[in-house]
């Protein structure tokens, strides 16, 4: 190559000689840079060339198999919350007929069975439809027996069923059922052990566990799916599951030789944290992270909060003589109760207190969404006696705002509930009676009267009002302004149930029975 580079120089010199000495050095130089430059290309090109052609005719490669460590990461990733439910746990945003009732299929006897609560004495089929609007069951009769369809598929017939429960995805079903005379809790099809009596099954927010009480010999336990705690003769009062499904919470009643107890556990039974002398109410917060209940101490009650990962990180209230009706508010931390305390009335807000007339509070207070004020609809008399239209001095009912520059309680009703407030906290809304008519107050407007309102519900955005009503035999969802001004009436069916927003809140969905088909509907709240 060198010698080949030599004679090319010598002939451009050569060819160069009329211009002199200098001229013929600076072409020399040129031409050595030049022929350098032009030699290392082509050898550039030679030895690339056998990796681009490679490159071309080859396979792609696999990627390699990760280590057991990284599977295991991998794994641990795949298991973390997402933010957002996934698609099956959603709110169905399409109208679906999920079940239809067979022509030769009879509603549920109403029958005392004991071990367990009677069904309602009603000529109507027992429908249940889940949360999400994925999944529907009835309780159907042939033949003297008694069986569940859900999602279409009819179960095994028994001489009777208990109280059904959907999973909130609506794929999975759980109920009690007896066979051979002895209650077993009934989960997707498969029968449990054998018991005296079984309690109402709880399903898991993940869908995948089964929690409820029974009661064997004179001792009742704790089940969730195959794991039964040691139990106790004192009967168990409420089971609440946490966020993640990992932990249980229940109340275990207080007996002779106790004063009952809180317990927050695994879900094996293996690990629990034990709270003497807590007990009823017990509550948990909208995303079922925190705890409070009330604890008895010296014939005096407080109340007591926690949150499920941390138990023994109690914080604990003021005493009172008597607490009633807690409630979270919207934050999942503030928390707000009615209490007594030497004869007075009290509305307690984060521990403050406020005093309000005396009578029995319609349901829990409410916590606005803003967090500056609490709500309550109260009776002068007991609420449970107010369903007969009577005197209305005898029988009144109110709103009460408390720990506000407003507070004071609106119009007298003969009976109200259901109080609710939109996303900022600007507009309340309730359910009232005035003789034999029911409508909505929507602050302190109210709204068309018919024979039956209730549970009102805002939409997401807060400028609309959806709840259900009744009139002349037929049930039908109503969407109503700020105003309590009907926008839209939905159509009419047998059976109307809690009607629930879609994600993107344009729409809201809820579960009918329209003669024999079991529909969850989708509704848009468009004009």
């Amino acid at each position: 190559m060198i010698s080949q580079v030599n004679k090319e120089v010598v002939l451009e010199v050569q060819s160069k000689n009329s211009y002199g000495l200098p001229y013929c050095l600076h072409s020399l130089k040129v031409v050595i840079i030049k022929h350098i430059m032009n030699r290392f290309l082509i050898f550039f090109i030679c030895m690339m060339f056998p990796l681009v052609f490679a490159g071309c005719s080859r396979e792609p490669q696999k990627p390699k198999e990760p280590s057991a460590a990284a599977k295991g990461e991998v794994a641990q990733e795949k298991q973390k919350p997402e933010s957002r439910p996934p698609a099956e746990k959603e709110i169905s945003a399409r109208t679906t007929l999920l079940a239809t009732i067979a022509d030769d299929e009879k509603p549920q006897a109403a029958v005392a069975i004991a071990g367990h609560g009677m069904p309602p004495a009603s000529s109507l089929f027992q429908v249940f439809f889940s949360e999400s609007g994925r999944g529907a069951a009835y309780i159907a009769e042939k033949n003297g027996k008694t069986y569940v369809v859900h999602n279409g598929k009819a179960g095994k017939q028994y001489a009777n069923v208990g109280t059904v429960a959907l999973s909130p995805d609506g794929q999975r079903i759980a109920y009690g059922a007896i066979v051979d005379g002895k209650w077993r809790m009934v989960i997707d099809g498969k029968e449990g052990k054998s018991y005296n009596a079984v309690g109402t099954p709880l399903f898991s927010p993940d869908s995948k566990h089964v929690a409820y009480k029974a009661m064997l010999g004179e001792r009742w336990f704790i089940a969730v799916d195959n794991a039964v705690n040691s139990g106790t003769k004192a009967n168990y009062a409420k089971q609440e599951f946490n966020a993640d499904s990992t932990l249980i919470a229940y109340v275990e009643n207080a007996d002779d030789k106790n004063k009952g107890r809180l317990v927050v556990s695994d879900l094996g039974f293996k690990t629990q944290t034990s709270l003497d002398g807590v007990g009823l109410p017990m509550i948990t917060n909208t995303d079922k992270t925190r705890i409070a209940a009330v604890s008895i101490s010296d014939n005096k009650q407080r109340v007591i909060e926690f949150s499920f990962s941390a138990p023994r990180a109690v914080k604990k209230g003021p005493l009172y003589d008597a607490i009633h009706n807690l409630a979270f508010g919207p934050d999942g931390v503030s928390l707000a109760y009615d209490a007594e305390r030497a004869g007075a009335h009290l509305l307690i807000f984060n521990d403050r207190e406020d005093g309000i007339s005396k009578g029995t509070l319609v349901g829990p207070p409410v916590i606005r969404p803003d967090l500056k004020a609490v709500g309550a609809i109260i009776a002068k008399n007991d609420p449970a006696s107010q369903h007969v239209a009577g005197n209305l001095a005898d029988n009144s009912t109110s709103l009460h705002q408390s720990f506000i520059n407003a507070a004071g309680k609106g119009k007298e009703y003969e009976e109200a509930a259901g109080l609710v407030y939109n996303r900022d906290g600007s507009i309340y809304a309730y359910v009232a009676r005035t003789g034999q008519g029911w409508f909505v107050v929507v602050n302190g407007e109210e709204g068309p009267v018919f024979d039956r309102v209730v549970t009102p519900v805002f939409s997401p955005d807060g400028k609309l009002l959806v709840y259900r009503a009744r009139k002349d035999g037929k049930r039908f969802v109503v969407v109503a302004d700020t105003k309590g001004k009907t926008i839209k009436q939905h159509p009419a069916y047998e059976q109307v149930f809690q009607p629930v927003f879609t994600p993107d809140g344009k729409s809201v969905g809820y579960g009918v029975k329209d003669g024999q088909k079991l529909i969850w509907k989708v509704e848009n709240l468009d004009k």
